[in-house]
């Protein structure tokens, strides 16, 4: 399996504090955790990590931080072979600071200038493309270069310019929305422990994105998807929270990774899911990604085995099921399941993208 993650780099810098440091005061610290980072670049890591080919496509800067983020790549056999370097400018860089008793995190970015990759030049054949929505240009070079390879674009705030990413939406099979982005584009408030207030959002989502398999993610609530046109609640794992630092890049990835494997859309959100839930119980950004035996062994303890799919490419079965993508339908919610909109009871446990 062979995935193509396109998009934002930087590099972290996360400083765990014991409560949040008071205005004009100094806070002395004993730890600081830095690496690679970047919800694509995350995915790519994640991928590689993971053991399949993964390939990532952006772009960093002419200085010490970059050449960090491509070694890091590379140690976890990830090709960045894409990837650029501005010799006019330094990597992004952002400061994290993790408030350790209640988990909250403050970033601030250092972006002097905002700079894209030049070259599209894919001399690979990928069974998905991962983009985040700020490599536009690139990830559009991609999509037309693969015209049959489904595309998971991930939907956040931060990253990508909004019309962009709406733009990318267009071409993109599955869509992934923080719950943050989903509130701004629909204008709404989300609850997320009322039903009702899922499905409204749900329902709004899917009105104006009805080609798309779209998944909303919830924080320490989830995440909402749709299968056979019903509108399905999966709760978070419950896990002791630590640092949700990078746990909706983590969802991405692992989404990405099953749905390269043929799963279907509720196996991937659940994989997905225990992923994001497993990373928030340590310190860090890629460095919460959890094994990928971890992960499998969580699944099968509580839903049985996980059994490897034996069927055609994936970007074979999407183009197969392209008809029924797009009719338009919105989903209606299940009845009588635990994983039902309509009876949703999403717990404050402690998984968060």
């Amino acid at each position: 399996m062979t995935i193509l993650s396109i998009g934002k780099t930087t590099y972290d810098i996360i400083i765990p504090v014991d409560g949040y440091p008071v205005e004009n005061t100094k806070t002395i610290v004993t730890e600081k955790i830095e690496g690679s980072g970047g919800v694509a670049c995350n995915v790519a890591y994640l991928i590689g990590k993971w053991n399949n080919e993964s390939y990532f496509a952006g772009i960093v800067g002419y200085d010490d931080f970059g050449s960090t983020i491509r070694k890091e790549l590379e140690a976890e056999h990830v090709n960045t072979s894409f990837m650029e370097i501005n010799y006019e400018n330094k990597t992004t860089t952002t400061f994290v600071v993790n408030n350790k008793q209640n988990t909250s995190r403050t970033q601030l970015m250092i972006e002097p200038q905002i700079y894209h990759l030049k070259r599209y030049d894919y001399d690979i054949s990928p069974h998905v493309i991962y983009s985040d929505g700020f490599e536009y240009s690139a990830t559009m070079a991609a999509i037309n270069k693969f015209k049959t390879v489904p595309v998971v674009l991930g939907a956040g705030l931060g990253y990508g310019d909004t019309k962009e990413i709406l733009s990318l939406a267009k071409y993109a099979k599955y869509v992934i929305f923080s719950k943050e982005f989903a509130e701004q584009l629909t204008k709404m408030t989300v609850d997320p422990t009322n039903a009702s207030s899922l499905l409204n959002l749900y329902k709004a989502l899917k009105e104006r994105f009805h080609d798309n398999e779209i998944v909303v993610t919830l924080g320490a609530n989830g995440a909402l998807y749709s299968a056979n046109n019903n509108v399905e609640y999966m709760p978070t794992i419950p896990v002791k929270e630590v640092d949700k630092t990078a746990a909706g890049d983590i969802f991405d990835g692992a989404f990405v990774y099953a749905l390269g494997k043929g799963y279907d859309i509720e196996k991937c959100v659940r994989i997905a899911n225990i992923a994001a839930g497993l990373s928030t119980a340590k310190m860090g950004g890629k460095d919460s990604i959890p094994l990928l035996s971890d992960v499998i062994q969580y699944y099968e303890s509580k839903f049985g085995p996980l059994e490897p799919v034996v069927a055609q490419n994936v970007a074979e079965q999407n183009t197969a099921s392209a008809d029924t993508a797009g009719n338009g339908a919105v989903p209606t919610p299940m009845q009588g399941t635990e994983n039902s909109a309509t009876n949703a009871n999403p717990s404050s446990s402690n998984q968060a993208q």
